[in-house]
């Protein structure tokens, strides 16, 4: 196919033909439900989006075709990361970077240092020009999902998509750098804590899924499973997936 056509919509062959693999692989995929497809009569078809989403949650590269057809947020490729202190030291907000917690604690990802009252720094990270350009494209595939989800990493989250926001009662932008205690209810916390620990330290018999129950903004406690998988990108995140507990009745199925 040529490299300038658009690509609306993606046949198993274009798919193969893009990914360098073979279509048996690509048909794999779909079998198995991980990638999203519909039928056109014989024909299974996948968006470019639908695409995207499969290739970032298996931790595989994006091939630069899709990132220029998609537009948006996936129209240039990934920048090398740098620190914020650094992206901010030819601006006048940079000189404050030298007093600020993230500087002298050298934190990669200052957002994650947003509630601490030494962070110097005055802007909202959904409004933040360095985190848009820095870490919005490595996490913007969250917002393809349609049940609530979160990216974490050390029990911080770096994005969230609407679907965790309304679940939990809050905006978009209040979900980067947040602790995840703040969405998680007492009676779940300690948990949540001791089975992170252990998946960070390779323990295989860590449940992918299990019962939580979160704690909204409005008051109360609200059920749910999540799902946890392991990002390849970015490095050493996870991907926690909630899904209503009245879908599972079988605890079992969740644990084993």
């Amino acid at each position: 196919m040529e490299m300038n056509e658009q690509l609306p919509n993606l046949s198993v062959m274009d798919i193969a033909e893009i990914c360098g693999v073979a279509r048996s692989t690509v048909s794999y995929w779909i079998a198995r439900k991980s990638l999203q497809a519909c039928r056109s009569g014989k024909k299974h078809l996948v968006t470019v989006d639908d695409l995207i989403f499969f290739l970032k949650s298996e931790g595989q590269s994006i091939p630069q075709i899709l990132l220029e057809q998609a537009g948006g947020i996936y129209s240039q490729p990934f920048k090398l990361l740098k620190p914020c202190w650094e992206f901010w030291a030819d601006h006048s907000h940079g000189k404050k970077c030298q007093h600020c917690v993230v500087f002298t604690h050298q934190a990669r990802e200052c957002f994650s240092a947003k509630s601490n009252q030494s962070l110097q720094c005055p802007i909202r990270c959904p409004e933040c020009q360095y985190f848009a350009e820095y870490y919005g494209p490595r996490v913007a595939f969250i917002h393809q999902i349609d049940k609530p989800a979160v990216i974490y990493k050390n029990l911080c989250l770096w994005s969230g998509n609407r679907a965790w926001a309304e679940l939990c009662g809050v905006g978009v932008g209040e979900l980067i750098g947040a602790g995840i205690e703040e969405f998680v209810h007492p009676d779940s916390l300690r948990t949540v804590i001791s089975y992170d620990k252990r998946r960070v330290q390779g323990d295989p018999t860590v449940p992918d899924r299990y019962q939580v129950a979160l704690s909204p903004k409005s008051g109360g406690k609200i059920e749910v499973y999540l799902a946890i998988s392991p990002l390849t990108r970015p490095a050493n995140t996870w991907l926690a997936v909630a899904e209503d507990s009245s879908f599972k009745t079988n605890d079992n199925d969740w644990q084993n």
